[in-house]
């Protein structure tokens, strides 16, 4: 099976988990996919797999995931994942992905204005900055899970440390975004906008298909930076160029920009409301 398959079946068996099982099982799943970046991802998810199966079979026995990994389940986790072969392309991959991703989701927005000039290399410091921002935050979430349960807090607390975590990591970005200014700074109006626009839809389609994962970027993102793009593309047409530059035209483009952000978030707000029935059922 791919990869895609292997994450497709595991949420399927895992509908059959019961509460206590589903939260043990979850627990050493994101464990597994956060802390073992240089692993091949398909053996990882194979490994997930077959672990899912053990303790369905444990369940039907009457046995409890704690009762069958014993009382340390890390320390399981790590031996039983420390034996997968090494794939460091794997890990290239995942950097590409999410390098990529933030730069779709803040280049094609920014470029969607006319006559804005983009500081491409101030998007790609932040860019790179974010990438390893996020795989520090995504190492420190997989490391968290074990050691919350060892030494348990308040839910509050955890809260709290989620967000200044977050907003300490996040800040520096903005300040990259606000204070840094690189010599490569670019404008892209006419027909260099449009096409620079079609290219990037162009890597972001084939980016969305080939990932290691489906849907990387999610559905509401997705269609708001498809959206922000076809206003880009629309706007730099020859016959409309002129409108747009007038005051009328640029408060038809903010309002343009303002529905598209009422789009994204009630779509946003359906799929969340979709996940929250599918959990209830």
């Amino acid at each position: 099976m791919t990869i895609e398959q292997l994450i497709e079946r595991n949420n399927e068996l895992r509908q059959g988990l019961n509460d206590e099982n589903e939260a043990f099982y979850t627990d050493f799943m994101i464990y597994a996919r956060t802390t073992n970046w240089f692993k091949d991802n398909q053996a990882i998810e194979e490994q997930l797999l077959a672990i899912l199966q053990d303790i369905l079979q444990a369940q039907k026995n009457g046995q409890s995931a704690a009762d069958y990994f014993g009382a340390d389940p890390k320390r399981v986790a790590d031996s039983l994942l420390k034996n997968l072969p090494v794939k460091v392309s794997s890990f290239f991959s995942l950097i590409f992905y999410v390098f990529f991703g933030y730069f779709a989701i803040a280049f094609i927005p920014a470029i969607s204005v006319p006559g804005k000039v983009i500081d491409l290399g101030d998007y790609m410091l932040a860019g790179i900055y974010l990438t390893a921002g996020g795989f520090l935050a995504t190492w420190l979430m997989g490391e968290a899970i074990y050691l919350f349960k060892k030494n348990p807090m308040k839910k509050w607390l955890k809260y709290l440390c989620t967000f200044l975590v977050a907003l300490a990591l996040l800040f520096p970005a903005l300040a990259i975004n606000i204070w840094i200014k690189t010599p490569l700074r670019l404008s892209f109006d006419g027909w260099v906008g449009i096409a620079a626009i079609v290219i990037m839809l162009i890597i972001l389609a084939i980016y969305q298909k080939i990932s290691v994962t489906s849907q990387v970027i999610n559905r509401p993102i997705y269609y708001y930076i498809v959206f922000q793009a076809v206003v880009g593309i629309v706007t730099r047409l020859p016959f409309l160029e002129g409108v747009i530059a007038t005051k009328n035209g640029k408060f038809i483009l903010a309002g343009l920009l303002g529905f598209g952000l009422v789009i994204f978030w009630f779509v946003s707000w359906r799929m969340l409301k979709k996940f929250k029935n599918d959990d209830e059922k």
